[in-house]
């Protein structure tokens, strides 16, 4: 290998590590609206080697970035930087001095913080702070959506906004197609999830049919307890039959298994919901409603199972 690339690895690593020595220790960054952990590529910078990170929530880096959201709170006085800022190098977005005496707090949460060199000049930040950033995110209305979360803040829909992180991390919808078939696949377990229910019951009447064992235990009314008028009165001691049907130990194991299937089923439908995409809550609504229609025998005289998808029986 030839020496001058050899070098030039070295050099790059050096930056690196150089970079990493000036930069905040973003594993002890949190997010100022929800102190949840910060993702570095949801960021911000800011002059003089500063930025403000937000998390995965949808939405939370728009809000940091607007001044209307009044999130950059008033300065205060410093002595040191604290954590997350003890290794980083930063300098006054203002002035650019390296001598940092004052910090506005970002929010009430988390630990993040705009450093200046005065008081002044963190006056000058808190009541122009856009003009202090750097390398402004732009929106392109050509993407489908950006970034990613799990959760977004209220109902929204993706398209043109966040895109959605669906269960696993790398399940990232961020085109079309792939929203499309999300949509489409999230129908379907819905349906599968109601058909799954009759066919859980259907499968625990037939075991109670073949392998059910029924007792039958006489009861004597003298053996419940007593009221004290029914002490006074000395009525005719009655018995009656009571029947209980049961099934072997495998009967049960199996039917235990196809209702934890059942449940977590219900459960990822329940974190699709929870996501607050609105496309995606119509597609789990929807999914449940077709099957209801579907498998769901209204004309029975009690009707089984339970309308909430997470807890369904």
């Amino acid at each position: 290998m030839p020496k001058w690339i050899t070098m030039g690895r070295v050099v790059v690593v050096l930056l690196l590590a150089v970079l990493a020595i000036a930069q905040q220790d973003l594993k002890e960054t949190h997010c100022p609206l929800c102190d949840m952990d910060i993702q570095p590529p949801l960021n911000q910078t800011i002059k003089g080697n500063q930025a403000i990170y937000a998390c995965e929530m949808a939405g939370h880096l728009d809000q940091l970035r607007d001044p209307a959201s009044k999130i950059l709170r008033g300065p205060v006085p410093i002595t040191s930087l604290d954590v997350p800022y003890t290794k980083a190098q930063m300098r006054c977005p203002v002035c650019d001095k390296a001598e940092l005496k004052f910090a506005l707090p970002w929010g009430n949460r988390g630990n993040q913080k705009i450093f200046t060199c005065s008081e002044e000049h963190a006056h000058m930040v808190l009541e122009n702070q856009a003009a202090y950033y750097e390398g402004v995110l732009s929106s392109s209305s050509d993407e489908f959506c950006t970034h990613a979360s799990v959760m977004f803040d209220g109902f929204q829909s993706t398209v043109g906004g966040t895109c959605v992180k669906l269960w696993f991390q790398p399940w990232v919808m961020n085109s079309k197609v792939k929203y499309a078939f999300g949509f489409i696949g999230i129908v379907l377990l819905g349906i599968f999830l109601e058909w799954f229910g009759e066919y859980r019951e259907t499968v625990e009447d037939w075991f109670i049919r073949q392998y059910g064992i029924t007792e039958t235990v006489d009861i004597e009314a003298d053996t419940f307890p007593k009221s004290a008028m029914s002490v006074l009165v000395q009525a005719p001691v009655t018995a009656h039959s009571v029947r209980s049907c049961k099934v072997p130990m495998w009967c049960t194991i199996a039917l235990s298994g196809m209702y934890m299937v059942a449940l977590a089923i219900g459960y990822f439908i329940m974190l699709v919901a929870m996501v607050y995409d609105s496309g995606l809550f119509v597609a789990c609504i929807l999914g449940l409603g077709i099957g209801f229609f579907l498998f769901k025998d209204t004309e029975q005289e009690e009707m089984s199972g339970n309308i909430d998808p997470c807890c369904s029986t």
